[in-house]
């Protein structure tokens, strides 16, 4: 991203300073660690990660299962006549199936950027997926630039102001109303941590999306995380929670697969690409605290082109925390007491992601992981 001319920046911290009273003001006292921002647009694995052989299959890149279990440390195990697989280690699992984009990862759904593919009775998982999904997961910190220990974390209570988001009439909620009382709750969880938690509103107030990521930019944030509430109109049964990441280059959104959509991948780099291994991590962190601790339906890890995502220097993430259109869900959804164990699992995953994180900068760098 081109650098702003110093009085476009200015102007531009100026206008961020009428959005976010006293955001400025704080920001000096954030605890701030070195960023580590590469200059390239998009990380690459360092040679110090050994990277599973590379095999062209039509226009994508692809690695074998077998070599990506042995690259990670873990035991592959095919099934019906070689169309499936799974890779397991000590507390880690991945489930996956040839032609199809759904796997599973510890248990949870993802769906991938590529369908995984079988070549010569060989199943294969697309680079892009291993590098940028998967191994992220599997073996947190494979292949990526090490982050510092998370300290700010930036809450995203999404819509407000004259866009309510999703509503549901008959028991008078909104989506910007909840989203709000969710990131506040989970702000104060958070705090008693001893993370940094910046709003990117506290009131109910419209806030434009690139506005959004300039501010989790500007105090330098650890991870960002956008809370939604989901709908279905005409459809009152369709229960559960989703969790998005931006894709990552060359890679579509979940929804561009489905009949008659538009293809969307995206050739060219956004910030947010630098931290595509970590943003996963990050989701999944958040994706098995929402299922895990609420029994909640599991809709999938997914990929979307969101704008909000999209200028983020950090790891970030959207979450749709269940669909105001359930009968059943939106009635638990409206109680505070369900917004208050909704709060709890998102600060609980991103504890989580924080220890993971930690985990992988105290350990020692492996040039070679030990295969089985």
């Amino acid at each position: 991203m081109p650098r702003a001319a110093p009085l476009a920046r200015l102007r531009r911290l100026a206008g961020l300073a009428l959005l976010w009273p006293g955001l400025l003001a704080g920001a000096d006292s954030l605890p701030r660690a070195a960023p580590s921002r590469p200059s390239a647009p998009a990380v690459e694995t360092p040679p110090s990660a050994v990277r599973p052989p590379v095999r062209r299959i039509g226009r994508v890149d692809h690695v074998a299962l077998l070599d990506v279990a042995r690259a990670l440390g873990l035991q592959f195990t095919a099934a019906d006549q070689g169309r499936s697989g799974t890779l397991k280690g000590p507390g880690v699992s991945a489930a996956f199936e040839a032609e199809s984009r759904e796997a599973t990862l510890n248990g949870l759904r993802l769906f991938l950027g590529d369908p995984v593919a079988l070549a010569g009775g060989v199943l294969c998982l697309s680079r892009v997926d291993f590098e940028r999904s998967v191994a992220p997961v599997l073996r947190p910190g494979f292949g990526l630039d090490p982050r510092p220990a998370p300290k700010v974390i930036v809450l995203d209570a999404g819509h407000g102001g004259h866009d309510p988001g999703r509503v549901n009439a008959p028991l008078k909620i909104n989506e910007k109303t909840l989203t709000l009382d969710v990131a506040r709750r989970a702000r104060r969880l958070l705090e008693a941590e001893g993370f940094k938690v910046v709003l990117t509103r506290e009131s109910d107030t419209f806030i434009a999306l690139p506005q959004r990521a300039a501010a989790s930019n500007l105090v330098q944030a650890d991870a960002f995380v956008s809370i939604h509430f989901n709908a279905l109109p005409q459809d009152a049964r369709t229960s559960g929670v989703e969790v998005y990441t931006f894709p990552p280059r060359g890679q579509r959104s979940a929804n561009s697969w489905g009949p008659g959509a538009k293809e969307d991948a995206e050739q060219h780099a956004s910030p947010v690409h630098r931290v595509d291994g970590w943003s996963a991590l990050l989701a999944h962190s958040l994706h098995s605290r929402l299922v895990g601790d609420l029994k909640a339906s599991d809709r999938g890890r997914k990929l979307m082109h969101l704008a909000v995502l999209r200028p983020l220097q950090a790891p970030g993430v959207l979450v749709e925390c269940g669909f105001l259109t359930s009968e059943a869900e939106a009635r638990r959804i409206a109680t505070p007491e369900y917004r208050q164990q909704l709060a709890a699992a998102l600060a609980a995953g991103i504890r989580d992601y924080a220890r993971a994180v930690g985990s992988v900068r105290r350990a020692p760098r492996a040039s070679s992981p030990s295969s089985r």
